[in-house]
């Protein structure tokens, strides 16, 4: 590992990412005790303070442990879902092996947004249900996922706990139907300083903003289908860094194909 001494970039964020980017990467796998503390003050000629900071923002993020009279050592567990394979999010992360549970910050019938119309034919001044969640796996948000449901298909899914509820599971099991076709498209956008709180992102990774590296998430809008009937929109927003999908392209036959797609879990804690 280097850290520039020249970089206006803070030194403890170097280091910080450094160690992170290793983590992420598998380079550095489960279990690993990392190099001591007074060992990368002497081999970056970094201080303690320093050092002490960049190691505590990776313990915040449930990276690495301390563990007391032994040393430092990996936790996190590059275990991830294929984000193609289920719409439901719920089913996907239970399918791993995985829990999750949500923070509702909005529930209600509405008109939908503009930017939202297009997504159904002639919405008018229809009511939709709106539905907006952060998503959390092991304690830590993953996900900001929004529902946008036709009425009709609704069966007064506002009423329910939508904390621990799956919203495809109950329109499943409302309307007695399986959805049976979807269309997925995939964005990159800019996190909006909303959207870095309720994923958690720390503060001194939002002050980078001065140095022209705004963070980049990843957005899934799926709509989802029954009989040629749109029923749902799903919208996601993902941490960018924590996405990654490989297609294949056929020369001859001019044709894409997703290899595979990942939505990584960060110390999922098993």
């Amino acid at each position: 590992m280097r850290v520039n001494h020249d970089s206006p970039v803070p030194l403890y964020y170097q280091l910080r990412e450094q160690i992170r980017n290793n983590i992420l990467s598998g380079k550095w796998s489960y279990g690993k005790e990392l190099p001591a503390e007074m060992q990368l003050c002497e081999t970056l000629s970094l201080s303690r303070a320093t050092v002490k900071q960049a190691m505590d923002g990776l313990v915040q993020e449930g990276l690495i442990e301390r563990k007391k009279g032994k040393g430092t050592f990996v936790t996190y567990r590059n275990e991830g879902t294929n984000i193609f394979a289920e719409p439901s999010l719920t089913k996907q992360l239970e399918e791993s092996g995985l829990e999750i549970y949500s923070r509702v910050l909005l529930a209600k019938e509405d008109v939908l947004e503009q930017d939202i119309c297009g997504y159904f034919d002639d919405p008018g001044k229809k009511r939709f249900c709106k539905i907006r969640r952060v998503r959390y796996v092991s304690n830590k948000p993953v996900a900001i996922e929004e529902n946008y449901i036709q009425p009709e298909w609704s069966h007064k899914i506002l009423e329910q706990n939508l904390n621990k509820s799956s919203v495809y599971e109950y329109l499943r099991q409302a309307n007695g139907f399986e959805f049976d076709s979807y269309h997925i498209s995939v964005h990159p956008v800019l996190f909006t300083e909303e959207d870095k709180q309720l994923l958690g992102l720390e503060d001194d990774r939002v002050q980078l903003i001065v140095f022209k590296k705004d963070l980049v998430g990843m957005r899934l809008d799926i709509t989802s289908y029954y009989k040629g009937q749109k029923i749902m929109l799903n919208r996601r927003l993902f941490n960018g860094t924590n996405f990654s999908i490989s297609v294949d392209y056929n020369a001859g036959t001019r044709q894409f194909s997703i290899e595979s797609s990942k939505l990584t879990i960060p110390n999922s804690g098993r």
